[in-house]
């Protein structure tokens, strides 16, 4: 399976393409009456963030619904409940501000948004940091408008199911299918998507007193506007003009490598 998508140069990020593989059947997506207890943890580079705001989202064709908000605590982690009356709602969290255990100021960093869907059946814990944040701008981008998520549900669901083709909710490392050789050894497919990641962990930890400036003046959109968090600025690194389709499996690595 070949995951596709471009992104936009940043430095040492050139353009790649994640494709999604899926059939509905292969999401085995059920409807929720509840999310009983979410818990999980937001990291920065591998280490907590501390006094993070952790919203809990339901997307769907309107305007998302905040449905639980806490804070993480000095281990980075967090605990929510909530009711999802909406059995096609799509879950995502956003992670804003903190102080990121790898930031050697101690201070918090109001730049910090980080972000992971989880479709309409969360599991039991949850990671939020970089990788999640690059899988889900990826798969999500053209539903995506801020911290905002909005599309029909059937979209939503597709693309919430290409999620864990990238990355693993719970861990927040690799997920399976972009370990495959197509996507990590044959092509740049892996290599890019870690080095965008490791760009948006610089700004998180802080690891320069320029770094989020520098992330953000390469990050600038189409009107020129430079954004101000992770978030946005993943977003718009992000392929911004096509959607994560499902594609037949291609028979030559060659044939799928991204265009010069």
């Amino acid at each position: 399976m070949n995951l596709r998508t471009g992104f936009n140069d940043i430095g040492l990020v050139g353009r790649f393409a994640i494709v999604a593989y899926a059939s509905l059947g292969f999401f085995g997506f059920a409807p929720v009456a509840a999310a009983d207890s979410l818990r999980g943890q937001v990291l920065g580079a591998g280490a907590p963030i501390a006094g993070s705001t952790v919203t809990l989202w339901g997307a769907s064709a309107g305007a998302p619904k905040q449905l639980a908000q806490t804070r993480t605590g000095a281990d980075g982690r967090f605990a929510l409940d909530a009711v999802v009356s909406d059995s096609d709602a799509s879950l995502y969290l956003v992670a804003k501000g903190g102080k990121a255990a790898a930031d050697k100021s101690g201070a918090d960093n109001p730049a910090i948004a980080l972000m992971t869907v989880v479709g309409s059946k969360a599991p039991a814990n949850v990671t939020i940091n970089e990788m999640t944040t690059v899988a889900t701008v990826g798969t999500h981008n053209q539903f995506i408008d801020g911290t905002a998520i909005k599309g029909q549900p059937l979209q939503l669901k597709i693309t919430a199911g290409n999620v864990p083709s990238f990355v693993d909710l719970g861990t927040g490392g690799w997920g399976t299918t972009i370990q495959d050789p197509l996507n990590s050894s044959q092509t740049p497919t892996m290599a890019n998507f870690a080095t965008l990641a490791d760009a948006l962990a610089g700004c998180v930890t802080r690891v320069k007193t320029d770094a989020c400036g520098s992330l953000f003046a390469s990050a600038k959109g189409p009107t020129g506007a430079a954004p101000t968090e992770t978030l946005t600025a993943a977003a718009t690194m992000s392929p911004a003009s096509r959607p994560v389709t499902p594609s037949r499996r291609r028979t030559s690595s060659r044939a799928s490598a991204p265009p010069a």
